[in-house]
């Protein structure tokens, strides 16, 4: 069949037949035309097929969709005369269920619409008459009706609105560009010509959407071209009549106003701008690309600015990557909810009603979501999600309609003032504005719907100010939103001084004091206000594109503060960016307080993801080993005062008793978490162990002050056994003192603590229940406890965080699977030694000062480990615990340094192969 056979066909038979009646032949007809094969070439009708077969999500229905194609399209039909968005709205409902295939097509026998669909793009709409199939006509950018539909069925991607729109806006930008330098050459300050050129732009773009009578900018162009003398005049007259509304050359012009056209504020232009303006006004502005567009634009005008100030330009799809997981996704689950919701009121009897009300409270909530993005630009994030937003609000209007809501019934309620937005750059915060509705006029045009009045709004939440800092120097307050994206200042910590003056950045460090790095990139203060944010609420999630360099030295710590109140979900460690044509490398992330469950890293699932944006390895896979069994014990529980002061424990140890026995015998030197981190206290706890009353008895002065301080709430306590031995401890750790027996000494750690921190006590010593105790007194478990490798593997499998977000360490999950180097002898040796070095570092440093602490002391030697200083005291402790880390690492025969994760990792497996060794023996034993 050739396209006058087709179009001839069908101008006679689409007034008279009905949908049911012609649409597969009709489609027959289209296949024969274009060459392609029919749906019944595919037999299993799984790919291809006619009246697929499809539940309709929400309704309780199943529906049948006229034609589908998988990865290509859906394709719905309606008889002549009747509504293509009525169809328009089945496919897409249709679309949802089935894959969404990236085109829509509706037809009405006599006129074809191809509707993208592709994620990501403000949608295009190709319009087919069956005049344009018999001429092949163009019907938009570089394609004609029959290589339009070839497109259906051989490369979808070729309709893809991206393409062309990049060519446009590229296009656009570059002839506007060239007015901006010609009037910057005549003495124009850059503000007013930006300001001017982008009401001429929004003139062009909105001829081209139907806002303006098309036509009517050329003409003026035309006459300023001619009489160039006199264009400032016409433009005023132009922009006046666009700022309430009113006649220009004998056209009505609409109301738009709304901050662009507040006034009729103008410029004049030579003949060779209005060429220029008029190459421009022959481009199609409603397919230009507002994601991109603002950005173009600005840095044809403004580069210099954007560049002190290291901002930049973010691609689409980047964008996506962070605006899908932040924002979509917590939307779509919670639609998916709704529909299923819906599906079972729908599926009752007289339930249709009860479904409709439950859908348009969700479109309600769709009109309540607030995002943020707190380094706006020119308003490419802004953009991208009020795409996605007005895409999802179109698909729950689309159900609405389903379940009989009347076309008028649900209207939009999406809107850009849902757009919240931080801009310092007065030009870049203007232009966000603008870009915004363009995008929201553009998906109008595309989907249909009245035009408000005025048509544009002035958009207050976007607000000319600076993101971090208030004219009084103070911290700014950002404005509550749900959530937060953007791609902050690229800005390296040694260029902010020389960029943003030394008076700015002492502010900034001042204010932020210990929250943010003083050796931070200017990036890192954007996610740590929007950790705070979340803390705090209302916000939910938040996500940025930043430099590599978040993930580390002062910036890093930034992402460890987010770990403290919450997780990170999603990452991107390394990608590709290109700013400029320079190619740089970047990181992605979002997180929240903790309540996303999944975790992914470049696109794949994952265990957790760490602030070096990396995976964690999953450390509580591993299995206890019996090589570590009944070592490490949790100390006993007193459940009253038994402790009690030095002064006073060897007054009564000095005193005598009944029948010779010593108060020694239950009077033990006792320790708890702050007597490591900090000095030691000198308490004592008296400890009767597994004695009877009598036998304690036995033991005056001790007895006596359990009597009287500890007895009367022990009497009270519902735990039978310890109401009845209230003369014991809570829990008298019996089995620390047997696996202690005949030791010197015991090392002990800190249950929660900032730095995982290892010390020596006498073997007579009881630590506190909130201290482990290993039961070991050799220096090659001290050193090998102590080192990097071990503390690593102790923060990766630690408990649910204590007081203060410090780890907890659980003998269960850090000591029992841990594997411990077989070294030979001198590994063993060169270990012991660094051991004890380490140990000799320390207590030089704790005698130094008096008031010194382990705990500050491993606080400088955090610092060190960021900035080497030579010359600071605790420098000899860092050289130390260097040369007990790469004995220890050489005794398990690695190489060193390693990352934390290549420490898991293969701290991991050797566990595992030992686990599996041990069952073995096991199974061979019985």
């Amino acid at each position: 069949m050739n396209p006058a056979e087709f179009a001839h066909k069908w101008q006679e038979l689409a007034p008279k037949l009905s949908e049911r009646a012609a649409y597969q032949e009709h489609w027959r007809d289209l296949c024969a035309l274009l060459g392609e094969p029919t749906p019944t070439s595919d037999l299993t009708g799984d790919d291809y097929a006619f009246e697929k077969h499809v539940k309709k999500a929400g309704t309780g229905e199943t529906g049948y969709a006229d034609v589908f194609r998988r990865g290509h399209f859906v394709a719905e039909y309606k008889a002549k005369g009747k509504s293509l968005g009525k169809a328009l709205q089945q496919a897409l409902l249709y679309a949802r269920e089935l894959g969404n295939p990236p085109l829509l097509l509706v037809s009405d026998l006599s006129l074809i619409e191809i509707h993208t669909n592709f994620t990501g793009s403000s949608p295009r709409a190709i319009r087919i008459t069956l005049d344009d199939i018999e001429r092949d006509a163009p019907v938009g950018g570089d394609l004609s009706a029959l290589a339009a539909l070839r497109a259906c069925f051989r490369d979808p991607a070729r309709l893809d609105p991206r393409q062309l729109r990049e060519r446009v806006t590229r296009d656009a930008t570059a002839r506007i560009g060239e007015v901006a330098q010609a009037l910057a050459a005549r003495g124009v300050a850059q503000t007013g010509a930006a300001h001017f050129l982008m009401r001429v732009v929004f003139a062009m773009f909105a001829e081209d959407v139907g806002l303006l009578e098309r036509g009517l900018l050329t003409r003026l162009l035309r006459r300023a071209r001619e009489y160039p003398e006199r264009s400032q005049g016409y433009f005023q007259e132009l922009f006046s009549a666009m700022q309430g509304g009113g006649e220009f050359w004998g056209t009505d012009i609409r109301h738009f106003n709304g901050g662009l056209f507040d006034d009729s504020a103008a410029l004049g232009i030579t003949q060779e701008d209005a060429d220029a303006l008029l190459a421009a006004a022959t481009l199609d502005w409603a397919e230009v690309e507002p994601a991109i567009f603002g950005t173009l634009f600005e840095n044809s005008l403004d580069a210099t600015t954007r560049s002190r100030r290291g901002a930049h330009y973010t691609g689409v799809p980047d964008i996506l990557r962070v605006v899908e997981p932040v924002v979509m996704v917590p939307l779509r689950r919670e639609w998916a909810d709704v529909k299923a919701q819906a599906d079972a009121l729908s599926s009752k009897r007289g339930g249709k009603a009860a479904a409709l009300e439950v859908v348009r409270a969700f479109q309600d909530r769709l009109a309540q979501v607030s995002v943020l993005d707190p380094a706006c630009g020119s308003g490419n994030f802004l953009v991208v999600t009020l795409g996605q937003l007005l895409d999802l609000e179109h698909e729950v209007r689309s159900l609405a309609f389903e379940l009989g809501a009347g076309p008028f019934a649900v209207p939009p309620k999406v809107h850009p003032r849902q757009l919240l937005g931080i801009e310092i750059e007065p030009f870049a915060h203007e232009l966000a504005s603008v870009s915004v509705w363009i995008a929201f006029f553009q998906w109008k045009a595309a989907h249909g719907g009245e035009w408000e009045t005025p048509v544009l709004q002035a958009l207050t939440t976007i607000q000319n100010r600076d993101a971090l800092l208030n004219p009084d120097g103070t911290e700014t307050q950002w404005p509550a939103a749900e959530f937060i994206v953007g791609n902050p200042p690229f800005l390296g910590n040694k260029r902010m001084r020389s960029r943003l003056g030394d008076a700015y950045v002492d502010q900034l460090q001042k204010v932020f004091g210990e929250r943010v790095s003083a050796s931070a990139d200017f990036v890192a203060f954007w996610p740590e206000k929007a950790r705070a944010a979340i803390e705090a609420g209302p916000t939910r999630r938040a996500g940025f594109v930043t430099t590599q360099a978040i993930r580390t030295g002062g910036s890093r710590e930034v992402l460890e503060r987010v770990l403290e109140t919450g997780s990170i979900f999603m990452a991107y460690q390394n990608q590709p960016w290109h700013d400029e044509g320079a190619a740089v490398r970047v990181s992605l992330f979002a997180f929240d307080d903790g309540s996303e469950l999944s975790r992914t890293l470049d696109g794949q699932p994952v265990a957790g993801i760490n602030a070096s944006l990396s995976a964690q390895v999953d450390v509580r896979s591993a299995q206890p080993l019996s090589e570590n069994a009944g070592v490490a014990f949790q100390g006993p529980v007193k459940v009253g005062a038994f402790d009690i002061p030095g002064d006073l424990a060897r007054v009564w140890l000095a005193a005598p008793n009944p029948g010779g026995v010593s108060n020694a015998d239950v009077l033990k030197p006792w320790v708890n978490g702050m007597d490591i981190t900090r000095r030691p206290s000198d308490t004592w706890i008296i400890d009767f162990d597994l004695m009877t009353e009598e036998e304690a008895r036995r033991y005056l002065l001790p007895f006596a002050y359990v009597e009287q301080h500890v007895k009367p709430e022990r009497l009270k306590n519902k735990d039978k056994q310890r109401s009845t031995f209230w003369w014991r401890l809570g829990r008298s750790g019996s089995d620390l003192k047997r696996a202690s027996a005949g030791k010197a000494r015991i090392l002990v750690t800190p249950r929660v603590a900032k730095h995982r921190l290892w010390t020596w006590m006498p073997s007579g010593t009881l630590p506190d229940s909130r201290v482990l105790a290993v039961t070991r007194d050799d220096d090659f478990t001290f050193g090998v406890l102590q080192s990097r490798i071990h503390e690593a593997w102790s923060l990766a499998a630690s408990a649910a965080h204590g007081v203060g977000n410090d780890p907890t360490y659980v003998a269960r999950d850090c000591f029992d699977p841990f594997p411990f180097p077989r070294p030979t002898a001198g590994q063993r040796a060169s270990i012991e030694e660094a051991a004890r070095f380490v140990v000799t570092a320390r207590d030089a440093l704790l005698g130094q000062d008096p008031k010194a602490t382990l705990t500050g002391l491993y606080n400088a030697l955090a610092t060190l480990r960021e900035t080497v200083d030579s010359t600071h005291p605790a420098m000899t402790l860092l050289l130390a615990h260097n040369r007990l880390d790469a004995a220890v690492a050489a005794a398990y025969g690695w190489e060193w340094p390693l990352t934390d994760d290549e420490v898991l990792a293969r701290l991991l497996a050797l566990n595992l192969e030992r686990a599996a060794r041990g069952r073995g023996l096991a199974v061979e034993e019985e």
